[in-house]
């Protein structure tokens, strides 16, 4: 009986190898077969069904759509140049400022008494300069009559010496009191300029964007008092990428649109492009100027750009469906006379998704397939779906259906 057993089991092992290896060669022998005779078959096999559309000629412009945020085209805090009590401020948030306006005042009593003090010295300064001057004048005449009764023998050398030492001291006495009398009137000049900074005036028009302080506070030079910011012209900043940089020049128009005014557009124009990349990024920063005379572009706001690149009024162009793109290259099926494809590589220009600009090669021309050419290879034969004229592979295989 065991023996029985075990050669039953042995029988059965040989069946299920048998078999096993009989489905492995069966599976070999059809997928062989769809190799040869199926789709993109190089013409062997079935035609493969497709659809396609001629090249045409048209305009085509290609707009490219960025981010970017908006920024004053100028902002600045002004700051106390001198330091002491604050008085007065008169402009609040949002209010809008003329250029040299005064907007304050700083406690001034001090400032005003250095510049009376100053004006002083400089008088007397003034006066000291007169009087060596002329002093200076006389000896030097006392020295000029001297020297001709030197001659005469009435003037000793001895008092002619004496008079041109005092004529040499005399002159420097008139030079220090003309340099006494310049450097209190630079001392002036600075009283002067301290007292005007008590009056804390704009350097540049804008709105007020914030509010430092309060009347009454103790300021110290270099206080912030206000921050200024000019809306009449804004800026949005951008970034971009190497592939578009070389086509965002300056001076190319743009519109721009944001989502906290729906409906409305602004026109724009590149302003400014960084000549170097941010080595993180690997982008440039692009600057684009819009007038902003409504004020309602704010600095801050998310913005999206649209600009112009490239257009083209008589561009040769294919349905953007008919490219295939290979390892970053783009190429179309092209239906030959005998109803077979050949894949041709093509230079792509604008592609605003539904057409796509061929740059080259200059003759191509003919029918593209739009699709079905992810089945296909160079070579294959197709059918065109919905063309009266089938191609001769399908025709014989309607002879064999009509039997």
């Amino acid at each position: 009986m065991k023996r029985k057993h075990k050669i039953r089991l042995t029988i059965f092992a040989v069946i299920a190898i048998a078999a096993i290896t009989a489905a492995r060669m069966w599976a070999a022998a059809d997928s062989k077969t769809a190799a040869a005779g199926g789709a993109g078959g190089g013409g062997r096999g079935a035609p493969v069904p497709v659809e396609v559309a001629e090249m045409s000629v048209r305009p085509m412009v290609d707009i490219r759509e960025f981010a970017g945020t908006v920024k004053a085209s100028y902002t600045y805090v002004v700051s106390a140049k001198v330091g002491g009590r604050l008085i007065s401020i008169n402009k609040r948030i949002g209010d809008t400022v003329k250029a040299n306006e005064i907007i304050g005042r700083i406690e001034d009593i001090q400032y005003r008494n250095a510049r009376d003090e100053a004006q002083t010295l400089v008088r007397v300064s003034r006066a000291a300069l007169e009087e060596a001057k002329a002093q200076l004048t006389h000896i030097e005449r006392e020295l000029e009559r001297s020297r001709g009764l030197v001659e005469k023998g009435i003037v000793s050398r001895a008092e002619l010496d004496g008079l041109n030492t005092q004529y040499e001291t005399q002159k420097s006495r008139h030079e220090l009191a003309k340099a006494q009398l310049e450097q209190r009137q630079v001392a002036l000049s600075q009283a002067k300029t301290n007292f005007e900074y008590t009056q804390v005036r704009i350097a540049e028009g804008g709105l007020i964007a914030q509010r430092h302080v309060d009347g009454g506070t103790l300021l110290s030079v270099g206080s912030p008092i206000v921050t200024i910011v000019g809306l009449d012209t804004v800026f949005v900043e951008l970034a971009v990428s190497e592939r578009d940089y070389q086509s965002i020049t300056q001076g190319k128009t743009a519109t721009v649109t944001t989502d906290a005014i729906p409906g409305k557009t602004f026109d724009a124009v590149v302003h400014r492009v960084a000549p170097f990349f941010q080595t993180a990024s690997r982008t440039a920063v692009a600057e684009i100027a819009l007038r902003n005379d409504s004020r309602l572009l704010k600095p801050g706001m998310f913005a999206r750009i649209n600009i112009k690149l490239n257009e083209d009024d008589a561009a040769r162009v294919v349905p953007a469906a008919a490219l295939v793109e290979r390892e970053g290259k783009y190429s179309v099926f092209v239906v030959g006379d005998s109803a077979k494809v050949r894949s041709v590589p093509v230079e792509v220009g604008i592609n605003d998704g539904t057409y796509a600009q061929i740059l080259s090669p200059a003759d191509l021309n003919g029918q593209v397939v739009t699709l079905g050419q992810h089945l296909l290879r160079n070579g294959s034969a197709v059918n065109i779906v919905g063309d009266r004229k089938s191609s001769a592979p399908q025709q014989g295989q309607g002879e064999r259906k009509s039997r």
